[in-house]
């Protein structure tokens, strides 16, 4: 195997600032002994860098994802409430559908904490699977987590995808009629409805589905709606919320629906259908 996991494993050093780092509370003073302690490691500017969390692993690139920053020395800080919930109250041998994937953090966490689950981490961007896809093979979780590169939009056919050149989380669909820079970096990916994913997988109705899809998702859930029999609607969905925030429109018709508001954390929310 070319570069197996370990090739970049960082110095005694730095692993050790974190495994303490990893371990900090969730809280005012674990947060600011964390950022801290991680500094001397950015600093170091390894890249990439294999590293294992929470029972996965990950080759890291920490410079251009923030994503990777986080998943290296607050793990937590990447919907740790959001996957504890998920792990708690998912039925056994559940499907979960990971909507913007992005390297595997949110999927591949959730499923060393719970390994009956089978979950289908869907992401657009095909640097970023490539990396999702050794991150699975390097945890061992080939079996349970799948991948499909594709953008879930409110259509299924080509679409542009903008690509955040300093974090690739935030690469979002261009709009019709959106004007770009010049420079912008795009490329054309694959478009699909939630509803046609859940037909190409033969998944009757998923546990849950988290959604961060940087701003579209009130369009891909108000298709899914009108396209997708309530049999076929989620028991849970997780939407990006910031708390500070009023709620926003995705939220608001999900509530609508019939779901109502479960848990509301810094940056999500996540609902129930009752």
């Amino acid at each position: 195997m070319e570069n197996p996991f370990g090739t970049y494993r960082p110095p005694l050093w730095a692993r050790f600032l974190i495994a303490i780092c990893q371990n900090m509370p969730v809280n005012w003073l674990g947060k600011r002994i964390a950022f801290l302690l991680r500094k001397p490691i950015l600093l170091f500017k390894q890249s990439p860098i294999d590293v294992e969390v929470q029972g996965a692993r990950f080759r890291l690139q920490p410079k251009t994802n923030l994503s990777d920053k986080r998943l290296l020395c607050t793990p937590n800080l990447l919907d740790g409430c959001e996957r504890r919930l998920m792990a708690e109250r998912l039925d056994k041998d559940g499907f979960l559908i990971d909507v913007g994937a992005n390297i595997g953090g949110y999927g591949l966490l959730l499923s060393a904490a719970r390994e009956d689950l089978k979950i289908l981490a869907v992401e657009p961007d095909p640097e970023l699977v490539n990396r999702l896809t050794e991150n699975i093979r390097f945890s061992g979780f080939s079996q349970r987590v799948q991948v499909l590169q594709a953008a879930v939009t409110g259509i299924t056919g080509p679409v542009t995808l903008k690509r955040d050149r300093d974090n690739r989380g935030k690469n979002a669909i261009v709009e019709a009629g959106q004007k770009l820079q010049e420079a912008t970096d795009t490329i054309e990916v694959q478009g699909m409805t939630l509803l046609a994913i859940m037909n190409k997988y033969h998944i009757q109705r998923p546990d849950a589905i988290k959604l961060d899809i940087e701003g579209h998702e009130l369009l891909v859930l108000k298709i899914f709606f009108e396209q997708a029999s309530k049999e076929r609607w989620p028991k849970f969905i997780q939407l990006e919320q910031h708390r500070k925030h009023e709620l926003n429109e995705a939220v608001h018709l999900a509530m609508h629906k019939g779901y109502r508001l479960l848990k509301r954390t810094r940056m999500n929310v996540i609902l129930k259908l009752v």
